[in-house]
């Protein structure tokens, strides 16, 4: 074969991406194929002169330890390297399960790249961590046309115009003038902040007010003002401005106030980008426009993905994006007098803000408690047609029911309540999964009053059962890790696929595992990420700890959603939560592996602080 070609196979595996093209020239250049028959043996007891990484061009090839699969290799995956610099154990063998043709690569050129290249050395030395972010700063850089991972400093802001709430309407319009900025920040005796806009003057001047110049800044500054700090990403500030249904942001730095931030300015950024399904959802006249903004929103989820994205920040957007079409849908369906008497609100993953493909529903609604025979009757129509709109929208039933046209979610605030009490007076797997479900929710419409008072009835009834968290804990054990004593993945069979349930495998035991910590230490945040920084900032998880679990949820949420991405390009209707090892890379396996011991160490932790083992 010619070098050209096996220099252009071994420069799309990382970490040989990194070598400089001389470098990659002098390994393909000592590179033989080699035919590898199934079952065939290999071992690696010869010196260093006699052995070889092989890099896997067909085929499949399983690492063996003490009779168990530590490791599967398949196209574009390399064995030896561990033999090679000395890591491997000793009864360590390959053995070939589906007939293969491999590169043989001598070990000393792999070890002059290893000397040779920091970056090369660094893959095979790094942290879970390190490894993590490298990926997605390679896809990021590759695909850097994404303006909505940009940072707010980047985009055109308009002049900062800052004065004292005694100047007079008059001062602050020529300033603005001058500056050519549509907006004034007021600024206050007590430290607080207004704002006062050209909207403002204009609706001023409409009323042809006397003494209009000379009227006090103080006196018109609208409050609160919302902000975003320069190095915030785009999409954030996009967020902010349709969620408080504003024009303009003011930019803030460590040090003070930069200026502001315009919709017009950001949207002429985000032409032909993802960040107008945004503003296409906050338009939108009917069900059916709903209906074709959820396909968008799938096809936006993909693109993200591809660009290396992380997936909690695919997951913040995309929620933000469900949230106001169920708002949405409220406004279209719901009787008008009835808007003042609900309180709507999702729980689990999209009250933690991390469903990202629409998998089930997880909602209910809390109402009045006087509300009259017809006004019943009218919210159960409209619950029933809401959770059935919501299918049309691509939101599947909960399997468990869980949701507002279940008459045992739509209950009045006292009901709720009393439900709630009962849940602890008659403690149950399936109670206590309930309040963990209602731990997470956030209100979408209505009264989010009634909401925070049904979690403080939850939190007081936590309080009152003194052994309730170490109970609540032990869901976190319920499934076991897929990964062999010596580290191997444990996968099940599926027509012809070695598969593995990940949401079961590790995702579950980290987001559970993560909220009883937070119920502990009264943290009141629903999504896993932001309760593993606040709680890093108790200092109940160390900073490199935090960072860790962090980074592990990420990857094994990533790993599922792209399965399911797969899924859906295959005709599945509702993907599952399981992922195929054929489809994962040599580097996913690998990093696989890691993150269930993250996992596994994660749940012992759990385990002895929550003292379950007396439980089980």
């Amino acid at each position: 074969m010619a070098i050209t070609q096996q220099r252009d196979f071994l420069a799309k595996i990382p970490p040989f991406d990194h070598l400089d093209e001389a470098l990659l020239n002098q390994l393909a250049d000592k590179m033989d194929v080699v035919y590898l028959p199934y079952k065939t043996l290999i071992k690696f007891n010869e010196p260093t002169g006699k052995s070889f990484l092989y890099l896997l061009i067909k085929g499949k090839v399983a690492e063996i330890q003490d009779g168990e699969v530590t490791s599967r290799y398949s196209v574009r995956g390399f064995f030896g390297d561990a033999d090679i610099l000395g890591e491997s154990q000793r009864l360590v063998h390959y053995e070939v399960q589906e007939e293969a043709i491999a590169y043989k690569l001598p070990a000393k050129l792999f070890l002059k790249a290893f000397e040779q290249n920091q970056e090369f050395s660094h893959y095979f030395n790094s942290s879970i961590v390190e490894k993590l972010n490298r990926i997605h700063e390679s896809v990021q850089s590759a695909t850097s046309t994404e303006v909505m991972m940009d940072t707010v400093i980047t985009a055109p802001l308009q002049s900062l115009v800052s004065l004292d709430e005694s100047a007079t309407l008059n001062h602050a319009a020529q300033l603005m003038v001058e500056h050519r900025t549509d907006a004034c920040i007021v600024e206050f005796k007590n430290a607080e902040i207004g704002i006062v806009t050209s909207t403002d003057i204009l609706k001023l001047l409409a009323k042809n007010q006397a003494g209009l110049p000379s009227i006090k800044l103080g006196a018109l500054a609208n409050k609160p003002v919302q902000t975003v700090h320069e190095f915030d990403y785009l999409f954030n500030a996009l967020l902010k401005m349709t969620r408080f249904q504003i024009d303009r942001l003011v930019v803030r730095s460590d040090q003070g106030y930069r200026g502001f931030l315009h919709q017009k300015d950001l949207m002429s950024l985000f032409a032909n980008q993802s960040g107008l399904v945004l503003l296409k959802v906050e338009q939108a006249q009917s069900v059916a426009d709903l209906v074709v903004l959820g396909e968008q929103i799938d096809g936006l989820i993909g693109n993200l993905n591809r660009k290396g994205i992380k997936t909690h920040y695919i997951a913040k957007l995309v929620n933000e994006l469900h949230r106001k079409m169920l708002y949405k849908l409220v406004e279209f369906l719901l009787p008008s007098h009835l808007t003042d008497k609900v309180c709507l609100f999702v729980m689990g993953s999209e009250g933690r803000s991390e469903q990202v493909i629409r998998t089930d529903q997880d909602n209910a609604l809390i109402y009045a408690n006087e509300l009259t025979h017809n006004e019943l009757t009218e919210l159960e129509g409209f619950s029933n047609t809401f959770i059935a709109t919501l299918q049309e929208l691509g939101f599947p039933p909960c399997p468990g029911n869980i949701m507002l046209s279940n008459a045992n979610w739509r209950m009045s605030e006292n009901d709720f309540m009393q439900k709630v009490s009962d849940w602890f007076k008659n403690p149950s797997e399936e109670n206590f999964m309930y309040a963990a479900i209602l731990f997470d929710a956030e209100t979408v419409f209505g009264q989010s009053a009634w909401l925070s008072k049904l979690k403080q009835t939850l939190e007081q009834e936590k309080e009152a059962y003194s052994n309730f968290l170490r109970h609540f804990a032990v869901p976190v054990l319920r499934f076991k890790t897929p990964i062999g004593f010596l580290g191997g993945l444990v996968v099940d069979s599926e027509e012809g696929h070695e598969v593995i349930d990940i949401k079961k495998g590790g995702i579950f035991s980290i987001v559970h595992g993560v909220r009883c910590y937070a119920l502990e230490a009264g943290i009141a945040k629903t999504n896993t990420h932001w309760r593993i920084k606040a709680l890093m900032d108790a200092g109940v998880f160390d900073q490199e700890f935090g960072i860790e679990l962090g980074e592990t949820l990420n990857f094994l949420n990533t790993l599922r959603l792209e399965s399911m991405l797969h899924q859906l390009a295959e005709g599945v209707a509702i993907p599952d939560n399981k992922i195929r090892l054929s489809e994962l890379s040599h580097m996913q396996q690998g990093l696989l592996k890691q993150s269930f011991g993250v996992v596994d160490n994660f749940k012992k932790r759990i385990s002895h602080h929550f003292a379950l083992d007396g439980l089980l």
